[in-house]
């Protein structure tokens, strides 16, 4: 998409290699939501370099200005002149007679982390009687800096919150006394399907990262990391007049029942966990007079 977009040709004719070590010298895939922010960010750089020396070679076939130069559809030519147009098949040959080389190799680093940012919300009804969690609604806004395509920032948006929501009330993994995985299946680990999930409220903003070219940010953690917590807390929210406090994940109506119970009962759980007596003896800068320890953060 990039390429086509900065040097004017079919999206069709644009051939992408990922992970031949044959054509690049390294590389660890996708992940960490970082294609974009550098892999995207070296495509555009290296586009833009490849297009400046289209338009010298350009100008010197056509004998025009190379600030007149520009793409157009599959070629490169004199901006508002149809018929001063160079495809790019051309423009390959005419660079080969001027010896300038079309082509760009580019390894982008960022100085620091981009921070993607949102707001979530979530409305739950809880039967109190099986203690049964049903998500009403949901909405989400997502900061993921440039959105270059909105249909796949819309889908890793929907996939983050079924995610998200999946490990509030559902996923989780189980072990009997002695151990043992109780949730080795699919049989017993919970997964939803679409029946069990709302109509997505999804939404995105915008705020360019100066951290690259693109001003792109990452958005494939964005909606699991908004709708645990906002599920989490609504079904909290909705247990309050009874007291309730917290309830662990995952939030399964076994869970709640019993929590509700609880709280009926005036039985429930103090959720305030005293931290193991090992972080007492952990060194804290500023407070030791051991330089070592003091440079150590916790």
């Amino acid at each position: 998409m990039i390429v086509a977009d900065r040097l004017g040709v079919p999206m069709a004719q644009v051939r992408f290699v990922q992970s031949d070590t044959a054509a690049v010298p390294r590389g660890g895939g996708t992940g960490g939501s970082r294609s974009l922010q550098l892999a995207g960010s070296s495509v555009l750089v290296a586009a833009d370099t490849v297009m400046a020396r289209a338009r010298e070679v350009v100008a010197t076939a056509l004998e025009a200005d190379p600030g007149d130069i520009t793409a157009v559809d599959g070629g490169v030519g004199v901006a508002g002149v149809p018929d001063r147009v160079l495809t790019w098949r051309d423009v390959a040959a005419a660079a080969r007679g001027q010896e300038v080389s079309l082509s760009e190799a580019r390894d982008e680093s960022q100085p620091g982390a981009t921070y993607p940012f949102g707001a979530h919300v979530s409305v739950v009804e809880v039967d109190l009687d099986t203690g049964r969690v049903t998500p009403v609604r949901h909405v989400a806004v997502d900061d993921c800096g440039t959105v270059l395509n909105p249909v796949l920032v819309a889908g890793q948006q929907h996939g983050g919150l079924a995610q998200g929501i999946s490990q509030a009330l559902w996923e989780g993994f189980g072990y009997d006394t002695e151990g043992n995985p109780t949730s080795g299946s699919f049989a017993a680990y919970i997964l939803p399907t679409a029946a069990e999930l709302p109509s997505y409220e999804a939404a995105s903003t915008e705020t360019r990262t100066p951290y690259n070219p693109l001003g792109a940010k990452g958005i494939g953690e964005a909606a699991t990391i908004g709708s645990t917590p906002a599920v989490q807390n609504a079904v909290v929210d909705a247990l309050a007049p009874l007291g309730v406090r917290h309830v662990d994940m995952p939030l399964t109506p076994d869970r709640v029942w019993r929590t509700v119970r609880d709280a009926e009962a005036g039985t429930l759980a103090d959720p305030w966990r005293e931290p193991p007596a090992f972080f007492a003896t952990l060194p804290v800068r500023g407070a030791s007079a051991d330089p070592e320890a003091a440079s150590v953060d916790v």
